[in-house]
């Protein structure tokens, strides 16, 4: 199988060109705002790499977010545009399951942490489950301040979108951090997830693929 793994959800471009979870071609890029102007143009050298047309894809994997708003945007309707025109299924990853990937082999549970504002996170419990991250809990989004009340100093996974970008909040640095097994959360450890995903029992082709890039699509904050 041939699949294609886009993500554009948070500050950089990230594109992956597999068959049977071999990489064929890989891009990562700290794009910032720059996506939009030059997926297609990337994509197209990633297939010309590869010695494979579109139509040969068969399945896409994208991020749906939460992240940047317009970034979600963009890799949600590059894969579904080509995947509706070729007939094809998204496989999508959220942004907090990525960033769960990046750990391996660790027994216990897990918070996994992503910025929303200066001063409130997405968040959400894993377990790893052969391998892979399995969500032990919904995606919440509440104050970073509450979170450290609740969580006890219990070590997270933590990611800042555009860090250089937003004011300094110290509060980030009362956080303890897991060591990560996976260093970067690009697109090759996308694929690996929605391959995980595609092969599972509970993925369903024909259900709609959302994007979770606004507040209202995650559970209030506590």
């Amino acid at each position: 199988m041939i699949r294609l793994s886009v993500d554009t959800s948070f500050e950089h471009l990230g594109l992956c060109l597999t068959r049977n979870g071999v990489p064929l071609a890989n891009y990562y890029s700290l794009c910032h705002r720059r996506n939009a102007t030059i997926i297609f143009e990337v994509i197209d050298d990633l297939l010309k790499s590869a010695e494979l047309s579109l139509a040969e894809v068969d399945a896409y994997v994208v991020n749906c977010g939460p992240g940047s708003y317009t970034g979600v945007r963009i890799g949600m309707s590059v894969a579904k545009t080509f995947a509706q025109v070729h007939d094809k299924p998204v496989i999508p990853v959220n942004s907090l399951e990525l960033l769960a990937g990046q750990i391996r082999h660790l027994k216990n549970d897990f918070p996994v942490l992503l910025n929303c504002t200066r001063r409130e996170i997405f968040h959400s419990v894993f377990r790893i489950v052969d391998d892979h991250p399995v969500a032990q809990t919904a995606i919440q989004l509440t104050s970073l301040e509450k979170f450290i009340e609740i969580s006890g100093g219990v070590p997270v996974v933590h990611y800042r979108v555009n860090p250089e970008r937003r004011k300094h909040e110290p509060l980030f640095e009362q956080l303890v951090l897991l060591p990560l097994d996976y260093p970067v959360p690009d697109a090759q450890l996308l694929d690996r997830l929605g391959a995980y995903k595609l092969a599972s029992s509970a993925f369903d082709p024909d259900l709609p693929v959302q994007p979770l890039y606004i507040k209202r699509d995650v559970e209030k904050p506590l």
